[in-house]
């Protein structure tokens, strides 16, 4: 089952990721401030995967310098996260090399508080965390950004090839295994489980790519 179409946003004047890199390209340095605001948390979470919380802040950090010192290289033919996402990958890889991989997966933090009390989202936090923490075990390095790019930051299958810089089939292939060895991590969640069905970590039982 394909994931639904999200709902038609209603028209306003906040400006796209992408015209705000245009101005930013031309010099005004209010626009990549406010693409910092939007981006530092879902950085955050995103490196968090492979980094503990101090390491992860410093290359969200690493992250936005890199990015506006290469401006001009950034191309609007592609969505601005996904050039963002690409290089934050980048370098977290470049951490990995020069460390021991960690396996304790922590993430999920400095998650904002949207939820309708602390105390549901303090349950749903852990349990979220723990199936991210299980996948980062069985899952290699592309399969779980592919997966992380997907179910979290809804990316698209073709620019999820491009950050982690493989063909579109590759992603689809990298998805499907991925599906395929968290089955096993999902099966207590799942109907008749001991816990609530999450497929995958983090979002609804509907949520399923359809990348077979």
């Amino acid at each position: 089952m394909s994931r639904p179409s999200p709902p038609a946003e209603p028209m306003s004047d906040r400006p796209s990721d992408e015209e705000l890199a245009r101005r930013a390209q031309g010099g005004c340095r209010a626009s990549f401030e406010e693409l910092t605001r939007r981006f530092q948390v879902p950085l955050l979470h995103f490196l968090s995967r492979w980094a503990d919380r101090e390491d992860a802040e410093d290359l969200v950090q690493d992250t936005l310098v890199r990015a506006y010192e290469n401006l001009d290289r950034y191309r609007p033919a592609w969505r601005f996260a996904t050039w963002l996402f690409t290089i934050a990958r980048r370098l977290s890889m470049n951490l990995k090399r020069r460390r021991r991989p960690r396996a304790d997966g922590e993430a999920m933090a400095a998650v904002e508080d949207r939820s309708p009390g602390p105390g549901v989202q303090a349950a749903a936090n852990e349990g979220r965390e723990r199936l991210w923490s299980a996948a980062a075990e069985v899952l290699t390095e592309p399969q779980m950004t592919a997966t992380w790019l997907y179910y979290v930051e809804e990316m698209p299958i073709k620019e999820i090839a491009r950050v982690v810089g493989c063909s579109q089939v590759a992603a689809k292939i990298s998805l499907f295994r991925a599906r395929k060895r968290l089955m096993p991590v999902l099966r207590p969640w799942q109907p008749g489980g001991a816990h609530e069905a999450v497929d995958p970590p983090g979002k609804p039982a509907s949520c399923r790519a359809n990348v077979e």
